[in-house]
């Protein structure tokens, strides 16, 4: 094991040299154990073929001395053995097996018993036993028997190899050490190239680096491999670099979107919060501190409608539990939240329900943004519109004053043109010579007869009398018809007068009257202007159902509307001036509208001119059209004007809800309702 380990450790040029030297030296020490094996192997057979033949000479000189029975003749014979000192014992037995002849110098056997009687020759270890017949003309006259122990010549042998093997061994040893030191290069280099390769990449995180491979083997087909591996990691590297970048990149934009985050909602205005599924606050920023004065920790895990107004603690509820419950995304509405000082906020509350990954509800998130300073700014707005729609109504029934006076003024003008008309008939009247007719007749009435028929004057005086009845009566006609037109002129100033005080009855009071009456009267009230000014009225009424209707309100917006059109008809400088007025029944919608073609309106100017003091007539004063808006959202419609652009004219429509089933139109909406404008208000 710890020679295991320690090959583990050793640099691979080292491994590569042992393994070649242990190769050739194990390759040299079979072969040499091989031809040791093999010339043993041939050297025991050599020898025994030796044997056998020189046994075969001794065996055929014992042939007489066997024959005369000369022990001493055969053991002479015998001695020709004594040449090879591997024999250890050599003897003749005679043909009944007893011990006939021996060699003196060899092993001393007592008995044939002990020697092998198998014929030939045959080894037991290093023994060669050999038995040779000795035979005479057929007949065997007894057995030469030799047994030689090779072990000397064996470790003769091996001596004689153990020095060969000894020297090629270092020999080649030694050759094989110098060759794997030169051929080791081809696999080490490119094995050392590779481990360079991998260790700078190690080193410097470079994967754009490869390793050069120098043939097709298995190094080669490793260093190929490797590079692929190294390709291979390369995109990932870099797929994990981009990764890692863009994780860092989205770190600090988490990181700084987390600060900004946090710095909004520490310093925003509104309260941002969060509550868990029982309602409890699990989340407020500092301008909860600010806007009710309780702390932060104080309010932390108390449940919120304990900060709601009692008022608006059942409706707040109402919506949080239609909320948890799924039936709406989101809610905002305006509730009443209680102050540390006893007092209260109006917060506008967006809410929306929190959930985790899994569906599960885990509470309510939203902002509350304080409006109470709004509130307060729309009770102070409602306050100052109402007193705009009493000054505008003000200023609206000084315009109709004004268009009375006016058209009292035009017809006061009429019934002067009449009076001196008359004035001038009388001073121009023969009712002076009627007095001189009169007093010629006195004087003569007398001789009235006389006077008649020869005076000059007389005779006249008929034609004269009928010449004058004729110039009274004309007279008579003239003045009847003055004073007609007389009194025609002071009806109309009474009715002129009687419908100002129609209209000047308190507003708020519907009344069901014909709605293109309704549009005459606002045309008679601006009916001088339009008339001094040339412009051509076109009416356009279809049949509208009687309607109810806060009469003094549309009125005062359409005098303001058709006034305004006659400034715009004017302001042109046109010569064919003209004004439409429309009434029409648009899907339940009574539409009233004053179209001219006057100036028209500026692009810019449509969006603002429904605004509070915005006038373009020098003389203006800029709420006529804003408190017309007003009123026609008080009355449930809208005011809507249209214009093309400078030159095009314009057209101003009050729509009014018309219900044909009831004939209502023009009521007062309910206070969601809005005013439009195109602009629309």
């Amino acid at each position: 094991m710890t020679a295991l380990h320690f090959l583990r450790n050793v640099p691979i040029q080292r491994k590569l040299s042992l393994v070649i030297m242990a190769a050739c030296a194990l390759i040299l020490v079979l072969a040499c154990t091989a031809l040791f094996v093999f010339e043993s192997h041939m050297l025991k057979k050599t020898f025994a073929r030796d044997l056998a033949t020189l046994a075969e000479v001794v065996a055929a000189t014992c042939t007489g001395p066997m024959a005369f029975h000369d022990k001493k003749a055969a053991e002479e014979m015998l001695g020709a053995l004594k040449g090879r000192p591997q024999i250890t014992a050599a003897f003749i037995s005679s043909p009944d097996q007893k011990m006939f002849a021996r060699l003196a110098a060899g092993e001393k056997f007592h008995s044939v018993e002990v020697f092998p009687r198998q014929q030939g020759s045959h080894y037991e270890g290093n023994d060669l036993f050999l038995s040779q017949p000795i035979m005479s003309d057929g007949e065997v006259l007894g057995v030469l028997r030799v047994r030689a122990n090779v072990q000397t010549m064996h470790h003769d042998l091996l001596k004689l190899y153990a020095g060969m093997l000894s020297v090629v061994l270092a020999g080649s040893l030694l050759l094989s050490f110098l060759l794997s030191m030169r051929l080791q290069k081809i696999i080490s280099v490119p094995i050392l190239q590779l481990a360079g390769t991998a260790r700078s990449i190690a080193q410097h995180k470079d994967y754009s680096v490869r390793a050069i491979s120098l043939g097709r083997d298995e190094v080669g087909l490793l260093t190929d491999d490797f590079n692929l591996m190294l390709a291979q990691i390369q995109t990932q590297d870099d797929a994990l670099q981009g990764a890692r970048q863009e994780l860092e990149q989205q770190n600090s934009a988490l990181h700084a979107s987390e600060s900004k985050y946090r710095s909004v909602v520490n310093n925003v205005k509104e309260v941002v919060f969060q509550t868990d599924a029982a309602g409890r606050w699990i989340l407020l920023n500092p301008a909860w501190v600010e806007i009710t004065g309780f702390s932060i920790e104080e309010s932390l895990n108390q449940n919120l409608r304990d900060f709601v107004h009692a008022d608006d603690r059942a409706a707040d509820q109402e919506e949080i539990q239609m909320l948890l419950q799924r039936r709406e995304e989101s809610f905002r509405h305006e509730v009443r939240y209680l102050t540390k000082g006893g007092g209260f906020r109006w917060v506008e509350v967006y809410a929306r329900l929190a959930t985790g990954t899994d569906g599960a509800v885990l509470g309510i998130t939203g902002m509350l943004h304080d409006i109470t300073e709004r509130k307060l700014a729309q009770a102070e707005l409602e306050t100052l519109n109402r007193q705009l729609i009493a000054t505008s109504r003000q200023a609206g029934m000084a315009e109709v004053a004004t268009s009375v006076l006016h058209n009292v003024g035009n017809v006061l003008n009429s019934v002067n043109v009449s009076t001196t008309l008359v004035a001038e008939q009388v001073k121009k009247s023969k009712v002076a010579n009627l007095a001189k007719a009169a007093a010629l007749l006195n004087e003569h009435a007398a001789d009235f007869g006389a006077f008649i028929t020869t005076d000059p004057k007389g005779k006249q005086l008929p034609d004269y009398l009928a010449q004058l009845a004729r110039h009274l009566q004309a007279e008579q006609v003239t003045l009847l018809n003055e004073m007609d037109q007389l009194r025609k002129n002071i009806e109309h100033i009474k009715d002129i007068v009687a419908m100002q005080q129609s209209y000047a009855r308190v507003s708020g009071v519907t009344e069901t009257l014909k709605i293109s009456d309704l549009v005459e009267d606002a045309l008679r009230m601006n009916a001088g202007a339009l008339t001094r000014h040339d412009v051509e009225v076109v009416r356009e009424f279809e049949e509208i159902p009687l309607v109810t209707i806060d009469k003094h309100k549309v009125l005062q917006v359409l005098v303001n509307l058709i006034r305004n059109a006659k400034y715009a008809c004017d302001e042109s400088g046109r010569a064919d001036k003209r004004m439409t007025v429309r009434v029409a029944n648009g899907e339940g919608r009574l539409k009233i509208a004053i179209m001219d073609n006057g100036v028209g309106i500026p692009m810019e100017n449509l969006i603002r001119i429904f605004n509070h003091g915005f006038t373009t007539r020098q003389e203006g004063h800029g709420f006529g059209l804003h408190s017309g808006a007003l009123a026609a959202k008080e009355l449930g419609g809208a005011l809507i004007v249209h214009s093309e652009g400078p030159g095009c004219g314009a057209s101003f429509t009050l729509e009014l809800p018309l219900d044909p089933a009831s004939g209502n139109a023009g009521q007062p909406a309910p206070k969601s309702a809005e005013a439009q404008g195109t602009k629309n208000l």
